[in-house]
């Protein structure tokens, strides 16, 4: 399968952009680390250059997003410049302080999609984003509909809200928001000091046939999809991934591939979610713009190696026995790195979950001897 996507090519589809760390709230899943800017912040002109550059590498999505994107100063003349070159631009923010003028921002701006966080109901939501949250993304949601901008909102799945998806569903129907993505709290981050929080790896076994069941609904105006990181394989696999993609089932992780993440210091990564200096860890740091381009560092040849060199004989745990690890790589490349035990492989993964609990009529085939008997189990 790597080899599709070498004689393919690698072009950055999609792009996350941090472009400030600087966060007004302390959310207990956040990833990054937000709420102070880093001291070596790009400046204006630093940020008007990448922009430059994602429109000369040709990238097709640029999601801007922090931290809280809305404090940097700059975050809808960044948008606006690269929009006007026929990149689609989106933001992502905490809602607590946008309102209005920051819709009507986003709308001079020429931006496809305003999106927010909403992660729960409204007790488990400020549980994890704190009191008053939720009032605040439904009035930011409010805004943007009134500037006939699309509305986008990213749900973490976590123990507290994980029976509340079908209630999310119709709240967020109603109040006309065109996109809404899952993705599961990792324990990465904030929320490594949490994983009482992280939802226990059986509950796969019924919370991906939902989500899938979720997707394949569509209901009324709103698109519903998985995140990279929920599946793989399986009945439900085909309703989990995009619509548009022509083979409907997990290809692997798209960091340095099809994807690529810039940190508000200029560092860039394959994926924005993937650890870094604040992690402790630069194994995932391909460069800064400070000293190349971005052409320059998605171009070199032994660039993104976890991913662009990968080969079977890296795979650990399960994932070395598994019928598909040739094709799925491993899983997601942040999930993996962010659960600590790499011997396991991917237990976070839906056909792994069936194997190991034998639901095998959850499965399109029976598994393999090597997988009904992997020792881990």
């Amino acid at each position: 399968m790597l080899d599709v996507f070498r004689r393919v090519g690698f072009i950055p589809r999609a792009c996350g952009w941090e472009i400030t760390l600087r966060c007004n709230m302390r959310c207990l899943h956040c990833g990054s680390l937000a709420g102070r800017a880093r001291d070596d912040e790009l400046s204006h002109d630093e940020c008007l250059r990448v922009a430059d550059e994602l429109v000369e590498l040709r990238c097709g999505r640029v999601t801007l997003t922090g931290g809280e994107p809305t404090l940097h100063p700059a975050w809808d003349e960044l948008g606006q410049r690269m929009a006007k070159q026929r990149i689609l631009v989106a933001i992502i923010s905490n809602a607590w302080s946008f309102g209005p003028r920051e819709a009507e921002r986003a709308a001079r701006a020429g931006l496809c999609t305003v999106g927010f966080s909403l992660d729960g109901l409204e007790h488990e939501h400020d549980a994890f984003r704190g009191p008053g949250s939720y009032p605040r993304v439904l009035e930011a949601i409010r805004s943007v509909r009134a500037v006939a901008l699309d509305i986008s909102v990213n749900t973490t799945i976590h123990s507290l809200n994980r029976h509340q998806l079908v209630e999310l569903r119709d709240l967020l129907e109603a109040e006309g928001v065109r996109s809404w993505q899952l993705q599961y709290a990792i324990p990465t981050g904030a929320m490594a000091g949490r994983r009482d929080l992280v939802l226990p790896a059986e509950d796969l076994l019924w919370i991906v046939p939902q989500i899938a069941e979720l997707c394949r609904e569509r209901k009324g105006r709103m698109h519903i999809v998985a995140s990279d990181h929920i599946g793989y394989f399986g009945p439900p696999e085909a309703d989990l991934r995009q619509a548009d993609v022509a083979l409907p089932f997990w290809l692997g992780c798209w960091a340095g591939m099809h994807t690529l993440g810039i940190e508000s210091n200029g560092n860039v990564k394959g994926c924005l979610s993937l650890p870094s200096d604040r992690h402790g860890e630069r194994r995932y740091l391909e460069g800064n713009v400070r000293s190349s381009s971005l052409r320059e560092i998605w171009g070199r040849p032994a660039g993104f190696s976890y991913n662009r060199c990968f080969s079977v004989d890296q795979l650990r745990g399960f994932c070395s026995v598994c019928r598909y690890g040739d094709v799925c790589r491993g899983g997601c490349t942040w999930k993996r790195y962010s659960l600590g035990d790499e011997t396991s492989g991917d237990i976070y993964c839906f056909y792994y979950q069936a194997v190991k609990h034998r639901r095998y009529d959850l499965l399109d085939d029976d598994p393999t001897p090597a997988e009904k008997t992997f020792p881990g189990f």
